[in-house]
Formats: C-alpha cells, structure tokens, sequence
C-alpha cells in the first residue's frame, strides 16, 4: 500500500495539441470560439479566443473544463443527468460556484484517470461540444 497516487499529468506541449485540434474544429466549422486547456485540477494550462469570440466567453469555457475536469465527465453528459433530476442540480448548484453543466467540455482521461479537459464557449452547445471533443481526442 502506498501513500500516493500515480496520475497522468498533462504537459504543456500535450495541451498545445488539444489546442491546436479544437482550433481545426472550430475553423471547420467556421465558429470562433474560446477554448481553454486544463490540468486535472480545472487550472488553465492553455487558452485560446480565436478572432471574433466573445470576451464572456473566456469564464464560460473556464468554468465547464473546471468541471469536466472535476468530475471526469462531458458536460453535455452531465446536463442530461442534471435534467433526469433537477432536484440534484438544486442541491449542488449553489454550493459549487464553478459547476456549468452545459454542452462544451470533454475530460482527458489517460488509463481511467482525469489528466485535464477541453472547453470550448461562443458557438452553439452542440458546436462547442464537438470541438472539445475533437481537442481532446487529439491526446486519445
């Protein structure tokens, strides 16, 4: 037994190509957007607003890779589980300030461990969903 745990920890190179396969996406779509990078803790690594995103952007994006990173799940995931029971958004909501349960976020998960997330802010949930998505396949 041992007093600590072994978990992956995203550098930033391995963020930059989350990054950079968000940012592919996103100009796919031809959507700009916010998109933030973050350690398992929820802490930015790295960011990006691409041209034309909106400011307000930056905190939604840092709030849903907070909490995808938080709990290990997309945040569309979490919104449906959230709409089955609203009783429990009820719950939590007011005593976690950065929970955003919306469309948006993706966690890496690297051998069943949270190292980060991508979030993505400024487009349709749908829109920013897929993009993290595909930021964070990028690391897959």
């Amino acid at each position: 037994m041992t007093d600590f745990v072994d978990r992956p920890v995203i550098t930033h190179a391995g963020a930059r190509r989350a990054l950079d396969g968000a940012i592919a996406e996103a100009d796919s779509l031809g959507t700009p957007v916010v998109i933030v990078i973050t350690d398992a803790a929820g802490n930015t690594v790295t960011m990006a607003r691409m041209d034309g995103a909106p400011l307000f952007s930056i905190e939604v994006a840092e709030k849903k890779g907070w909490t995808a990173a938080a709990s290990g799940a997309r945040t569309c995931d979490l919104r449906d589980v959230f709409n089955a029971d609203p009783t429990l958004l009820h719950a939590l909501a007011p005593k976690v300030d950065d929970l955003m349960a919306v469309g948006g976020a993706t966690p890496i998960i690297v051998d069943g461990a949270t190292a980060g997330a991508v979030a993505v802010s400024g487009a349709t949930e749908e829109q920013d969903q897929q993009i993290a998505d595909a930021g964070a396949q990028c690391l897959a």
